[in-house]
């Protein structure tokens, strides 16, 4: 094994930061959601409607992702070619340069992720400013050796790896010399059930390769993803899908515009939430403890010299007075002046 221990802390994409410490940066994948110039635009311009961060497609081609005869057994597809799925959602070289051109035209960032070492090279063309690299191939070490050489920085997928595998793409991709490397935790099923989404998992990997650490989602719904932010994601990708475009396989467990906001909108106010962790009184709180603490308080007329027994007095609002944790001190001591009923107990107004 690798005893790989990295000193990055947050890896910059386009301007901004992901990393603890920053806001989840949130990825709209829109691979196979759109078949045409027109849907991709529709998805580009929704996403930036609802705030993402990035949106994330797919460079593939059927002839060299996977053989003809290899078929998928998935719930969303039933049994079929695999060879036959990709050729129906394989994006030509000028959509991806349309859809790249668009995106940065609108100011939003866009990567891609390769199906195969030959798809590095439209990629480059695109001059992305980062590669994501599915979990299907995490564990390809020559494809990793050459997307760590372009130097930008890594979103690397790990569904379908055990902890070793992934020390082994890690120390292929420092090795090549690149060290922006983002780690997603990600179950490969579709859709994946909440049950075994391992969120934990998140925590387990940042632990182990100190690099920022996401969530790859493919449940149904935005729970999944509310709670991988919580427990500290500092990146989730989620498919996104827009309700006017064709339908595809992936709708199953994209989101729509509706609920995408929404996950962002909730995860902005968990983050707002956090705090810092000190505990101690707010400001508002500060203000608010003098009228809704208690205190010692007069419960009756107390003339001057009057030794203050317990039926003379009480803990109740406000807090202006002495604490109740010295109300048996109070008891014996004598009023140094009048007291009227209803005041709170002070130290100074006793011997």
């Amino acid at each position: 094994s690798f005893n790989i221990v990295l000193f990055v802390h947050s890896i910059r994409i386009g301007d901004k930061e992901i990393g603890d410490g920053n806001p989840c940066y949130f990825v709209a994948e829109i691979g196979g959601l759109f078949k045409n110039f027109d849907e991709g635009k529709r998805l580009i311009d929704s996403a930036i409607d609802i705030g993402i961060d990035a949106i994330k497609f797919q460079t593939l081609e059927a002839e060299t992702i996977t053989t003809k005869s290899n078929y998928f057994h998935l719930e969303v597809t039933g049994k079929i070619s695999q060879y036959d799925f990709f050729k129906q959602f394989e994006p030509t070289k000028e959509l991806q340069k349309q859809i790249v051109e668009y995106a940065k035209d609108k100011g939003v960032t866009i990567f891609s992720a390769p199906s195969h070492i030959k798809d590095l090279e439209i990629m480059k063309e695109l001059e992305l400013p980062a590669y994501k690299i599915g979990s299907d191939l995490a564990h390809h070490i020559p494809l990793l050796i050459e997307v760590a050489r372009t130097g930008k920085p890594i979103i690397l997928s790990t569904g379908m790896c055990n902890l070793e595998e992934i020390r082994e793409s890690v120390h292929a991709i420092l090795a090549a010399g690149n060290d922006q490397l983002i780690l997603l935790h990600c179950v490969s099923d579709y859709p994946a059930k909440i049950e075994e989404s391992n969120l934990m998992a998140i925590p387990t990997m940042k632990k182990e390769f100190d690099v920022p650490v996401g969530y790859s989602d493919h449940t149904l719904g935005i729970n999944t993803s509310f709670a991988a932010a919580i427990l500290g994601a500092n990146i989730v990708e989620k498919h996104f899908k827009h309700p006017s475009n064709q339908s595809a396989p992936d709708d199953i467990h994209a989101i729509t515009p509706e609920e995408f906001s929404k996950l962002i909108q909730n995860t902005r106010d968990a983050e707002k939430s956090k705090g810092n962790g000190i505990k101690i009184p707010t400001e508002s709180e500060k203000k608010n403890m003098v009228e809704n603490r208690v205190s010692i308080i007069s419960m009756k007329n107390i003339p001057k010299g009057t030794t203050i027994t317990k039926d003379m007095i009480d803990i109740r609002r406000p807090g202006t007075g002495l604490a109740p944790k010295f109300f048996d001190e109070v008891i014996g001591r004598k009023a140094k002046e009048n007291i009227p009923m209803e005041s709170p107990i002070t130290w100074n107004i006793l011997d």
